[in-house]
């Protein structure tokens, strides 16, 4: 299984950037789990190509590989946290996500990296932990799908808590959705949280449904509600993610024969 903090699940991309790609959020997973118990160290760590590849995300050709890892070195991203300073107040911080990388001109070699300040102050502080499928996380077809997940899954073993509400804005910048993209309500619900919803709900070990809030007429905010499977439902998505992928799609949205 991979883990992730709820802070690490709630980094917001700066605006103006292009979010993390499927395939570098991917990555970044199989990174933090290679860290383990030494997330918050100011170290560098160390993992072999073989084990990555091994891993579940498949194999990348070289310029895949040097493309994502500098998408993860660029990739600045902001939390907010408690001030130390005054009560009741946030505090924004922000950097990349990886400060330092070294590399093996092939594929026999080592990966060495570093995470940045920002990023072991976000490990640190985080006041909670989720734990996300492996299996689910490298089966994801869509990075809206994959950043829905990690959001929900820190959730959702909270107790006496089933839902949230996020400001449309909010939710785009956690989605990841590029700025000047999807700008309409219609737009973000049909291209990026129907289909993310859909593909989470069919291999998650949970469900999420969402509301839109109105303002006036305009939708200014959306309430995400999320549950756990019961152990049908548990024992169907097993079943998915046993299988092929072929056909998949096919069969989340019900166009598959029988």
């Amino acid at each position: 299984e991979l883990v992730a903090t709820g802070h690490q699940a709630d980094m917001i991309f700066r605006p103006g950037q292009r979010a993390l790609s499927l395939r570098a959020g991917k990555l970044w997973h199989l990174l933090v789990k290679s860290a383990s118990l030494d997330l918050t160290a100011d170290r560098l760590h160390t993992i072999a190509l073989a084990d990555l590849y091994d891993s579940g995300i498949g194999h990348m050709t070289q310029a895949e590989r040097i493309e994502t890892l500098r998408e993860l070195q660029t990739t600045l991203v902001e939390v907010r946290v408690p001030s130390p300073k005054v009560k009741g107040r946030m505090r924004v911080i922000s950097g990349p996500l990886l400060s330092h990388v070294e590399r093996d001109e092939d594929d026999r070699g080592d990966l060495v990296f570093e995470f940045s300040r920002t990023l072991r102050r976000v490990f640190a502080d985080s006041p909670h932990w989720g734990v996300l499928s492996k299996r689910a996380v490298m089966a994801f077809e869509s990075r809206y799908s994959l950043r829905l997940f990690e959001i929900i899954a820190v959730r959702v073993n909270h107790e006496h808590k089933t839902c949230e509400t996020f400001a449309l804005d909010e939710l785009r910048a956690r989605l990841g959705v590029p700025v000047g993209k999807l700008a309409r309500w219609q737009d973000v619900k049909v291209k990026a949280l129907d289909p993310a919803i859909a593909e989470v709900n069919q291999l998650a070990g949970f469900t999420v449904r969402y509301e839109p809030i109105k303002q006036g007429r305009a939708v200014s905010a959306v309430r995400l509600h999320w549950a756990k499977k019961p152990d049908p439902a548990l024992k169907a998505t097993k079943r998915e993610l046993d299988g092929s992928r072929v056909g998949r799609k096919a069969r989340r949205d019900g166009s598959a024969e029988t």
